[in-house]
C-alpha cells in the first residue's frame, strides 16, 4: 500500500530536517514574562548571551523607550538605562561587536500619525549607556532589520510620507556611516516597498520576506548577498502572506512564522538554505500573535510580547531546537517491544487516541526508512527489508512530533 498525501508531505519536509540538521525536536516552552508592560512592535536583540528588549506599545496606546535584559541561566528580566530618547514603537535594532543598537521607529500608538524617526542609538551593555550615532538617512518605522558580517542593515518598512519604502541601508560601526545599498526587486506582480517583512543571516547572507505591500499580504522569501549586492528570490514562505511576523537564525537555519494575515497565526517553520525548503517544526504554545519581539541566545530562539485577538502580551517563550528526545514529557506515552527486535515485527503503542497518526522509522545516519499511518493505539510494524542497527521511532499528529524513542534491530 503507497504511502497517504499525508505522509508524502512530511516525507519531503522531516527527511531535509533530519538529514541537514540532525535529529531534534521542537518545542515552545514558556519563560519568565516581561517585566513592565504588555506591549506590542518592541524591538528584540541579543549580546554576548543575553537578550534585549526595548520600545514598543501597549493596548491603552502608551509607547515606551524602556530596555530590558534577559539572563536566559537564571530566567529573569532586569531593567536597563531607558533609551535616552522618544519613546516608539516599530524600531529596529540589532547587535554589532558587542554593542547594541536601536533606531527608526514611530512616537505615537495610531496606525497613520506622530513623527516617524531617523535617529540612530548604540548601547553598551558593559557601561549601561546610551550614545547618539549618526541618524539613519531615511525615517522609517516597522522596517526588516539584520546583522551580517559586523554590519546593520534596514530594509523597507513605512517611510516619513507613510507610504511602503522599498530602499535598503546599510551601517558600519566602525565609520559610523550609512549607505545606501540597493532597493528591493519585490513581485513583479506587487506595487510599492514592504511593510512589517522580516529578516534574520545566515552563512553570511540575509534572508528576508512577508509583510505587507500597498495593496496584499505576501509570503515571498529572498536571498540577499550583501557582498555582490544581488537577490535572488527563493521558495515562497508556506504560510500564508503576512505581516509582523518573527524571524531568527539558529544552527545557521533561519526561522519564521507567527503574524497576521487578517488573522493572528502560530505556525513556526525553519527554512533550509541549503535545499531551499521550508519545514514545519510545532504550533506555537502560547496565544496567536503579531508584531512580537525575538532574538536568540546560542542555538535557542526566544519570542515574546505581541498583540493578540486579547490585546497586547508580555508573556515570553523559547524554541530550543537541541532538546534530547529523552526529555521528552510525550515519550513516556510511547512504548515499543520487544525492543532490541530479533524477529520480523515488532509493536508500537501510544497511550492517547487519535483518529490518525504517523510512525517514521529513522537510522542513525538521519536517513527516513520507514512512514507508515496507524489508526490503533497499539499496531505491529513490519521490519522486512531493514537492516540491523540502531533507528529512532517517531510518532506524528498531521505535522507535529509527539513522542520518539529508541529502537535496536538486531
Amino acid at each position: 500500500m503507497g504511502m497517504s498525501k499525508t505522509i508524502k508531505s512530511i516525507f519531503l519536509s522531516l527527511f531535509m530536517l533530519l538529514t541537514l540538521c540532525g535529529y531534534s525536536s521542537y518545542k515552545w516552552t514558556k519563560v519568565h514574562a516581561l517585566d513592565n508592560g504588555k506591549r506590542y512592535e518592541a524591538t528584540g536583540f541579543s549580546i554576548n548571551g543575553k537578550g534585549y528588549l526595548s520600545c514598543g506599545v501597549d493596548t491603552n496606546d502608551n509607547c515606551y523607550n524602556d530596555l530590558w535584559e534577559y539572563d536566559a541561566a537564571f530566567d529573569y528580566w532586569t531593567q536597563k538605562a531607558n533609551l535616552p530618547a522618544s519613546y516608539r514603537r516599530g524600531a529596529y535594532g540589532f547587535e554589532l561587536s558587542g554593542k547594541g543598537y536601536l533606531g527608526g521607529g514611530t512616537d505615537d500608538a495610531t496606525s497613520n500619525g506622530g513623527l516617524i524617526l531617523s535617529d540612530f542609538w548604540m548601547f553598551d551593555p558593559a557601561l549601561n549607556t546610551w550614545v547618539a550615532k549618526a541618524n539613519c538617512p531615511v525615517s522609517v518605522f516597522r522596517p526588516a532589520f539584520a546583522n551580517c558580517n559586523n554590519r546593520g542593515y534596514v530594509m523597507c518598512g513605512v517611510d516619513g510620507g507613510f507610504s511602503s519604502s522599498s530602499m535598503v541601508y546599510e551601517y558600519n560601526p566602525l565609520s559610523n556611516s550609512w549607505v545606501y545599498e540597493t532597493t528591493f526587486p519585490g513581485l513583479v506582480s506587487s506595487s510599492g516597498g514592504r511593510d512589517g517583512a522580516v529578516a534574520t543571516s545566515a552563512n553570511n547572507k540575509i534572508y528576508f520576506g512577508m509583510g505587507k505591500d500597498d495593496s496584499f499580504f505576501q509570503n515571498d522569501w529572498w536571498e540577499y548577498n550583501p557582498a555582490s549586492n544581488i537577490w535572488l528570490q527563493k521558495v515562497n514562505f508556506p504560510g500564508s502572506g503576512r505581516t509582523g511576523a518573527f524571524a531568527f537564525t539558529l544552527n545557521n537555519m533561519p526561522y519564521a512564522g507567527m503574524g497576521s494575515d487578517g488573522s493572528y497565526n502560530n505556525d513556526t517553520w525553519w527554512y533550509n538554505t541549503i535545499a531551499d525548503t521550508w519545514n514545519y517544526t510545532t504550533s506555537f504554545s502560547g496565544s496567536p500573535r503579531r508584531g512580537a519581539a525575538c532574538f536568540a541566545i546560542g542555538n535557542v530562539g526566544y519570542m515574546g510580547t505581541g498583540k493578540s485577538g486579547g490585546g497586547s502580551k508580555q508573556d515570553f517563550y523559547k524554541l530550543d531546537i537541541d532538546v534530547s528526545v529523552e526529555e521528552e514529557e510525550n515519550n513516556n506515552l510511547l512504548s515499543v517491544y520487544p525492543n532490541p527486535v530479533a524477529g520480523n515485527e515488532f509493536t508500537i503503542q501510544y497511550a492517547k487516541p487519535f483518529s490518525t497518526l504517523i510512525v517514521m522509522l529513522v537510522n542513525i545516519d538521519g536517513r527516513l526508512m520507514k512512514a507508515q499511518e496507524i489508526t490503533n493505539i497499539s499496531q505491529t510494524i513490519d521490519r522486512t527489508g531493514l537492516s540491523k542497527g540502531i533507528y529512532f521511532i517517531s510518532v506524528y499528529n498531521k505535522q507535529q512530533l509527539l513522542a520518539t524513542r529508541k529502537i535496536v534491530l538486531l
